[in-house]
């Protein structure tokens, strides 16, 4: 699956889940809402009767109570057989005590029941009297209390009612009930209206996720365009465009400097073997020629060989192997990046390193080197310094005449190795730490050409500088600077 394709289903579901939490939510508010107006309005409608302001249903038009005619139950017990329904029973009850008709809205079942549970008046249907209502028939409550209510979901016929009962001073109870027909059908369309509203807004966002998405993916796509041309051509040189200054424009700069790092390094191979093949050929041919020099002699019988023809003959074959071997360790080193794999860093005093560097290049040699060294402490490698600095001090050694001394002076993070030799030309100063580079003076001298390169290689590694300069003496003063801590 693409991208985009991930990012508009992760849209969609983002916004069907955000919609079905807002519409629960939603739903949830609406329905407290409808359920709370129609409890207000039951309990209106039952002080509104109780109070006269409306009337009872289903009664017959007897004499209002004169005492109190703001609330049913407080009537009269009087005997009064002339005025009563009932003929014999001459008091009327509380609960039963008549208002004058008034405009009846057929909007809610009103029922008054008496103390004994006794329906005296009702509206369409009769509503059922459940233990709980039984219970607050009894209750009486004194003039000025609140008088005790309760709430109940009934069902009648088959329909869903909201039943409002209300306990009577003198005893029984009013009952208010409407159907909730009406709000189910609301609560009904709004959650229908909840789920197309939430569908839209799935599709409209995953349609968004995908186009931006698209957009978005758009210069990844280059990218994954030039990735697959460089791997098919294995050309480097490859342009990778950027001109954006967020994420994505910073991988395409990344990926830019990754090219040009490998289109650096392919060419700092091909110009190594170039060189190597270039360098090898020298001892080779040398060689060569020497074991050809055996072979003619030894193939004709009456040729002998000097002894002084002999040696020199040896020594040049020896020579050449020397320098061969010396060509390949460093090629080893400078190709392999021996020196920096696993390279621990630490606190390193410099003028040490230094100092057994220079005691050690005097055993190896018969030639005076002065040190004139301050102690500073240095971040780095010990075994690559002390590399670095044999190597400068080999370069100085075969440069000096003969009997001249080398001049080591180590000062503020920096070494710098001094010779009295014919001197490094200024135009020549800027190549000397390249590989395989030998000025036009030295072509014929012994060497690699490697061993500043490896220097120019172990310093960068060190965050540190190299330099070439004219010594004090008219010599080469070559060194380099690290970093101090």
């Amino acid at each position: 699956m693409s991208l985009r394709s991930r990012l508009a289903i992760l849209f969609g579901l983002l916004a069907l889940v955000v919609s079905a939490i807002v519409g629960a939510a939603s739903y949830q508010a609406t329905r407290s809402e409808v359920s709370e107006s129609t409890d207000r309005f039951l309990e209106s409608r039952a002080i509104e009767v109780t109070r006269g302001i409306r009337e009872q249903p289903g009664n017959p038009p007897l004499r209002p109570n004169r005492a109190n005619t703001n609330d049913l139950g407080n009537g009269a017990n009087g005997a009064n057989g002339a005025n009563g329904a009932n003929g014999a029973n001459g008091a009327i009850d509380d609960a039963a005590t008549l208002l004058p008709r008034l405009p009846f809205d057929p909007d809610a079942i009103v029922q008054v029941i008496d103390r004994d549970g006794v329906v005296l008046s009702s509206g369409s249907n009769e509503l059922p009297i459940t233990d709980a209502v039984e219970r607050l028939i009894v209750e009486r409550p004194r003039p000025g209390e609140s008088a005790p209510d309760r709430y109940d979901d009934v069902e009648i016929d088959g329909t869903s009612y909201r039943m409002y009962t209300r306990a009577l001073q003198g005893g029984g109870a009013i009952q208010v009930a409407r159907s909730t027909t009406e709000n189910d059908a609301v609560l009904s369309v709004l959650v229908s209206r909840i789920a197309i509203i939430g569908l839209i807004a799935a599709v409209l966002a995953a349609f968004a996720g995908w186009w931006i998405a698209r957009r978005t993916t758009r210069p990844l796509r280059r990218l994954a365009d030039v990735a697959a041309t460089v791997a098919d051509t294995r050309d480097f040189s490859i342009d990778v465009p950027v001109g954006r200054p967020d994420e994505i424009g910073q991988l395409a700069g990344s990926f830019r400097e990754m090219l040009t790092a490998l289109e650096t390094s392919r060419e700092q191979q091909h110009r190594l073997v170039l060189d190597a093949g270039h360098e090898l050929r020298t001892p080779l041919t040398s060689l060569r020629a020497n074991v050809e020099m055996l072979q003619r002699i030894d193939s004709r019988p009456d040729a002998a060989l000097t002894p002084e023809d002999r040696r020199e003959l040896l020594h040049a074959i020896n020579s050449e192997v020397g320098e061969l071997s010396n060509l390949f360790t460093e090629l080893m080193e400078l190709a392999t990046d021996s020196h920096d794999a696993d390279a621990t860093m630490e606190a390193v005093d410099l003028a040490e390193v230094v100092s057994r560097s220079v005691e050690r290049w005097q055993r190896r040699v018969d030639r005076q080197i002065s040190l004139n060294a301050e102690s500073v402490m240095v971040s780095g490698n010990e075994a690559m310094i002390e590399r670095a600095v044999t190597n400068v001090l080999g370069n100085a050694h075969k440069f000096s005449p003969p009997g001249e001394p080398i001049d080591v002076v180590v000062r503020d993070g920096s070494v710098s190795v001094r010779d009295r030799g014919p001197g490094v030309a200024v135009a020549d100063r800027a190549r000397v730490f390249d590989r395989f580079y030998r000025a036009d003076a030295t072509r014929t001298m012994p060497g690699s050409g490697l061993g500043l390169a490896i220097v120019a290689q172990i310093v960068e590694r060190h965050g540190g500088e190299t330099w070439v300069a004219e010594s004090e003496h008219g010599g080469a003063d070559v060194g380099f600077r690290l970093p101090t801590i």
